[in-house]
């Protein structure tokens, strides 16, 4: 039996008498919050423009309040006040996201769990981790604590609510192009060790919830069990998790991280070379969970790089000669064997460590993403070579005669292939809301914006789009690179199966039927 931390149902009826009580004070939220004692910004003060900005400064929101709760009876009271007020709630984690981290709308309520950072282990491995946390925190806690390890993403700014919530991938190396050609700056944003153990979201064993109503449980595989299958792939549509229980892994020993620089001189002998590693990929006599790996094309090469949960020896003899067979020699390589936690460190692109307060970290973009299908392969007949290319002269850049004028990427994340955990969960992980099971690959294609001169966002959107639309339509897409330009029901129809959507709708009818926790895109739109 995992050992939680008891959550009584005295709680909820705490929360329930405190509605009581805030239901005679005054109209307005933030006389709410005051009287509930509940910290927040509001308008006006000096710490309220800061708080408010989001990371994608391209979609900016003014909200009616930022709700700084330090206990889950403040997050309760803070739910309650909106409700009260009829204001729209949006939770915030880390506030990295791509979207609506600020609400979607003028005059929401950001709930900020940045108080919320504790991360312990206790029993067979179990970690509890704060709503609050970064990723980089998570990784060096559970580590220095007892050498335990989760898939995840390695951005390690990213905040643990959104991102386990939603998926939680390792993914790729990234790095940032310009239309000319030369790659400005290269981002570690991943390690991969989701194919052996999954996604984040595959881990999650228990979650303590404060619902709209203000009640505040605990919801587990046997306890809350609708509450729970939905929190996994759309929580921010059914309530506010202040904290995790995730079942983590041994920390391997020692990883190999391995980067190959492939030169493509034209888009002939980059669809040839990307035929071969995709051939690659599904090649059960040499690909099995001990592999990961990612590929970020430019106009000249293919940036491939990877870890291998296993002996560099063996690597070197095995598994570098078949990726290399038929590639063009590579213009650089990198093979190094390291620890787990200095693996993550040599992929990420700052300090593992981030800040318990005051993360300021911004950027001006659009990105979506693309799930292709381990059924239909890009190589397949009805995928022409230039998508696998789109980074040369095409119609994607949708005005003649120029080139896009902003730094860009395109990252291609392997998730199935022979022995993947991603496409072959256990049972308990499949159990969920979270759809994206058969992909070979997760595709991202993403833009800063240029500036107005250059056509602004709406040649960011029209650029990204054309990426996409090279590779196709109909393909689902990803939780965590979702698309803000999406309608309710287009996001709806991508990212969630027609049964798995259905089932949402009735759990968020039934713990949330006024939509308190709302965004563009939320379930019920």
């Amino acid at each position: 039996m995992i050992p939680f931390i008891p959550i009584s149902f005295l709680l909820g009826c705490l929360s329930v008498s405190k509605a009581a009580q805030l239901a005679a004070a005054p109209s307005s939220l933030g006389d709410c919050l005051s009287r509930a004692k509940v910290p927040a910004s509001l308008p006006g003060s000096s710490t309220f423009p800061k708080l408010a900005q989001p990371f994608n400064l391209r979609l900016q929101y003014l909200p009616a309040a930022v709700a700084l709760p330090t206990t889950t009876q403040e997050v309760s009271d803070a739910v309650l006040c909106a409700a009260r007020s009829k204001v729209k709630v949006q939770a915030k984690s880390g506030g990295h996201s791509a979207s609506f981290s600020s609400g979607g709308q003028n005059g929401s309520m950001v709930i900020s769990l940045e108080a919320f950072q504790n991360i312990s282990l206790f029993g067979p491995g179990i970690a509890q981790v704060g709503g609050g946390v970064r990723l980089g925190n998570l990784a060096t806690g559970i580590y220095n604590q007892g050498k335990r390890a989760l898939p995840h993403g390695v951005c390690p700014g990213v905040g643990i609510g959104g991102h386990a919530t939603h998926g939680g991938y390792s993914q790729i190396i990234r790095s940032l192009i310009q239309a000319a050609g030369k790659r400005m700056v290269t981002k570690p944003s991943l390690g991969y060790s989701s194919r052996a153990w999954g996604f984040t979201l595959d881990t999650i064993v228990g979650l303590d919830v404060v619902l709209a109503n203000g009640t505040f449980v605990q919801a587990t595989p046997t306890a809350y069990k609708d509450i729970f299958w939905a929190l996994r792939g759309a929580a921010d549509s059914i309530g506010i998790i202040t904290r995790f229980y995730f079942q983590t892994q041994p920390a391997p020993t020692s990883i190999v991280n391995w980067v190959y620089e492939i030169p493509v001189a034209n888009p002939k002998v980059a669809a040839a070379a990307f035929s071969h590693i995709q051939d690659f990929v599904l090649n059960a006599s040499i690909i099995d969970d001990k592999i990961g790996m990612g590929v970020t094309p430019s106009p000249s090469s293919f940036h491939v790089s990877g870890t291998y949960r296993g002996d560099e020896a063996v690597f070197r003899a095995k598994i570098a000669p078949e990726f290399l067979r038929t590639l063009p020699a590579p213009s650089s390589t990198k093979i190094k064997t390291f620890s787990w936690i200095d693996s993550l460190a040599d992929m990420w692109s700052s300090p593992l460590p981030q800040p318990l307060s005051g993360y300021d970290a911004h950027d001006n973009f659009y990105a979506k993403s693309i799930l292709v299908p381990e059924s239909s392969p890009l190589t397949s007949m009805s995928r022409p070579p230039p998508l696998i290319t789109p980074l040369a002269p095409t119609p994607t850049n949708r005005i003649p005669g120029t080139r896009y004028p902003n730094l860009w990427f395109s990252e291609l994340n392997l998730l199935g292939g022979p022995s993947s955990r991603v496409n072959n969960p256990s049972p308990a992980a499949a159990d969920s809301a979270f759809s994206a099971r058969n992909a070979l690959w997760v595709v991202q294609h993403y833009s800063t914006v240029p500036s107005t001169a250059d056509g602004g966002p709406k040649r960011a959107i029209e650029f990204v789009n054309g990426l996409n639309d090279a590779l196709g339509k109909g393909y689902g897409g990803y939780l965590n690179y979702v698309d803000p330009e999406l309608s309710a029901s287009q996001a709806h129809g991508i990212y969630y199966s027609r049964d798995v959507y259905e089932r949402l709708v009735r759990i968020k009818n039934a713990v949330d039927p006024e939509g308190v926790f709302w965004n563009p895109q939320a379930v019920g739109t």
